[in-house]
């Protein structure tokens, strides 16, 4: 039986752009297998509610599950693959409802349509701590609890980060997992596009217990010099990139749950709501308008399909 099946390039109004995912409207079958075979950063899988005990009717229904595998494992949140599932549903299925529910191991996600074809999705926002590194004032200490660092970690972060970089400050989202690495805002876009994590190395230090994402970001100090701007010359908020050795993607080109750790840590910082976000994936690249409430993050994007297709079993 054949099952309709997609691959959509989540955070972008082009094709070959932002985050490609991969969409399959299927039962129960063999998830980690079909996701290794896309071999993409994500699959998505919606299906039936766990509470409910009829088929899911993906033009009617507005309340999904939702799941996420790497070519490797399952993860517990994906931002890109939640927007294609949504783009999918909505434009290609035609879902007759303006908002989507989508029930996952983060909690209730959900996802309605904006103007100009843009969809919002409501994610959460994580609380940070800023990990201390030695005995030197921490200029972060009155704005985030603070841990100290495994022994481990800066090893981690040098598999990544070249020695003629800065580092400013490393902030952790605990139920996240994740790290984040702010580096020299003088730094360029090139110089910023040329790092490249040694993956065998960091799987070798760390088991990904700790962390399982490390991200980079900066705030520019002067983003039309450094080339942090859009199409339309718009610069930047701030600019970050997502490695992820420890769930099979050494590099995403756009992520979206990221966005739910970085965007909190620069409003903490800036005192502005409202961000724009760059992820500088190299050749391709990936834009996010967010809007930052008290516990949740509200990512704007939009999706375009590449690939329509089926699985069949």
């Amino acid at each position: 039986m054949p099952y309709p099946s997609f691959i959509v390039d989540a955070f972008t109004t082009t094709r070959f752009a932002g985050n490609p995912a991969a969409v399959c409207l299927i039962p129960e079958k063999e998830y980690q297998k079909i996701a290794a075979e896309f071999n993409l950063s994500e699959t998505a899988f919606p299906g039936l509610p766990t509470y409910s005990n009829t088929p899911p009717d993906f033009k009617q229904s507005s309340t999904f599950s939702l799941r996420w595998f790497t070519s490797t494992t399952e993860v517990p949140l994906c931002g890109h693959a939640t927007l294609a599932t949504a783009h999918v549903l909505f434009n290609e299925i035609g879902n007759l409802n303006d908002e989507i529910k989508f029930a996952t191991k983060s909690g209730t996600l959900t996802v309605k349509k904006g103007a100009q074809g843009v969809l919002e999705m409501d994610f959460p926002k994580y609380e940070l701590e800023s990990i201390r590194f030695n005995e030197l004032i921490n200029p972060l200490a009155d704005k985030f609890d603070e841990i100290n660092a495994p022994p481990f970690l800066f090893e981690v972060i040098t598999c990544l980060i070249p020695n003629k970089i800065v580092i400013e400050s490393v902030i952790y989202a605990p139920k996240y997992g994740g790290v984040v690495v702010i580096i020299d805002p003088d730094t360029t876009k090139s110089e910023f596009e040329s790092f490249k994590i040694d993956a065998a190395r960091a799987l070798e230090l760390h088991d990904g217990s700790f962390v399982r994402g490390l991200a980079i970001s900066l705030r520019p100090s002067n983003p039309v010099a450094q080339g942090f701007i859009d199409s339309k010359n718009e610069p930047y908020d701030y600019a970050c990139r997502y490695f992820g050795p420890w769930d099979g993607v050494i590099e995403d080109p756009a992520t979206g749950s990221a966005q739910c750790v970085i965007a909190p840590f620069w409003e903490k910082i800036t005192g502005k709501e409202e961000l724009y976000g760059f992820q500088a994936f190299p050749g391709r690249g990936a834009q996010f308008r967010l809007h930052l409430k008290e516990d949740r993050v509200i990512l704007k994007g939009s999706a375009v399909t590449v690939l329509r297709g089926e699985i069949v079993y």
